[in-house]
């Protein structure tokens, strides 16, 4: 009787030890994981002022505006983003090479046709090269449609 009264409390801490050490974990986790969101969000809205441009720059060739009037364009850390308004009226934020948004002056306001190829695009958080890329449709040129 006396070593069970002594095992009990051990056995007691062990998994009391054991449920801490796990709560610990998760909560590391749960944090690394809301920082690294937290981060991404915050490179979007610096490089181009919106939430959404990641899922607007991932889109198939064949789904981005093909004609459109050139609202804005900004220089960001990864790549140019086009602000383009399309036939419809709907507003399309892609991403361009930065030779396009070295023609800014050319193309704001102006309705152009846009051709798009399969470029790699850094895959990091800032501009500083971490080894990671991924591919996508990027503006490579623009020329300006005349109007009718």
């Amino acid at each position: 009787m006396k070593k069970l009264i002594l095992i009990m409390p051990l056995i007691i801490c062990f998994f009391w030890i054991a449920s801490c050490r796990n709560s610990q974990t998760d909560t590391v986790k749960e944090t690394q994981t809301n920082q690294v969101e937290k981060s991404q969000t915050e490179t979007i809205q610096n490089s181009t002022g919106t939430q959404n441009q990641t899922a607007t720059t991932q889109k198939t060739a064949s789904e981005q505006p093909k004609i459109g009037t050139v609202k804005e364009l900004v220089n960001g850390d990864l790549m140019c983003y086009v602000t383009l308004i399309d036939e419809n009226g709907t507003e399309h934020n892609v991403g361009a090479s930065f030779e396009i948004c070295a023609e800014q002056a050319t193309f704001v306001n102006k309705k152009v046709r846009a051709f798009y190829e399969l470029e790699s695009v850094n895959d990091c958080q800032s501009a500083e090269p971490c080894g990671k890329s991924r591919k996508e449709y990027l503006i490579t040129k623009m020329e300006i449609l005349k109007p009718n």
